[in-house]
């Protein structure tokens, strides 16, 4: 099931693209949950994460659609924007927050579908690759690639990832339930992302140039699991 956010201050404007995407799920066979929302604060406001594709109208009273973006990347970094307007100078900024593509209005069913296909195959690709993390009481769609490890402090977890640091509440074991293949527990209170180990000496990793402790109880599991994920040639 895909989900789909519609922000338009414009009920017809909501209606014609639902409508598209109702078509397009029952030419192909996709499925779609779709909410809609009539402006980019009340798509913030009750938005919790989680969207896989959000269809945003750029011209919009209070917060327009280039703002509702921008704040819409700072808790989600993978999902998919699709700018619908009929101001096409704002295109090259579009692409400075990570937009898909755009929608030219009078939108038409054709150019609609072309692009939703597109945006659907992306999906696939970076759906199963987004954790969602709850921190600070907004929940933050996380590409799994960009956590380079997590780490137990006090009752909390404390995901480091490239775009820094994100700390929420919870034990080790549900870390690594979320986290799944790919991540590895080196001792009692990391769990690393083996993409980002640079060696291992002795009981130390290094993991993108930070060193964290093996514990002798995990050395030879996380041997293994390193060697594994490499294709045997450690």
């Amino acid at each position: 099931m895909i989900k789909a956010a519609i922000v338009d201050d414009e009920q017809a404007a909501r209606d014609l693209l639902q409508s598209y995407i109702k078509r397009y799920a029952a030419e192909h066979g996709t499925g779609f949950e779709v909410s809609l929302f009539s402006d980019g604060l009340d798509f913030l406001a009750s938005s919790k994460g989680g969207f896989d594709i959000v269809y945003m109208d750029i011209d919009m009273p209070d917060l327009d659609g280039m703002k509702t973006a921008e704040k819409l990347r700072a808790v989600d970094s993978s999902v998919v924007i699709v700018f619908v307007t009929n101001m096409m100078q704002f295109a090259v900024k579009g692409y400075e927050v990570g937009a898909l593509d755009f929608l030219v209005k009078p939108v038409t069913y054709d150019n609609f579908a072309l692009k939703l296909r597109r945006a659907v195959e992306q999906i696939k690709v970076s759906g199963a690759d987004r954790v969602m993390i709850a921190s600070d009481g907004v929940t933050r769609a996380v590409r799994r690639r960009d956590i380079k490890y997590a780490e137990i402090i006090s009752h909390d977890i404390v995901y480091h990832t490239s775009d820094g640091d994100i700390r929420s509440y919870g034990s080790l074991k549900k870390a690594e339930q979320l986290l799944g293949e790919g991540f590895k527990r080196c001792n009692s209170c990391y769990i690393v992302n083996l993409a980002f180990v640079d060696s291992v000496k002795g009981f130390s990793v290094i993991v993108d140039g930070k060193e964290l402790s093996v514990s002798h109880l995990r050395k030879k599991e996380f041997m293994r699991a390193l060697a594994d994920y490499y294709g045997g040639k450690i």
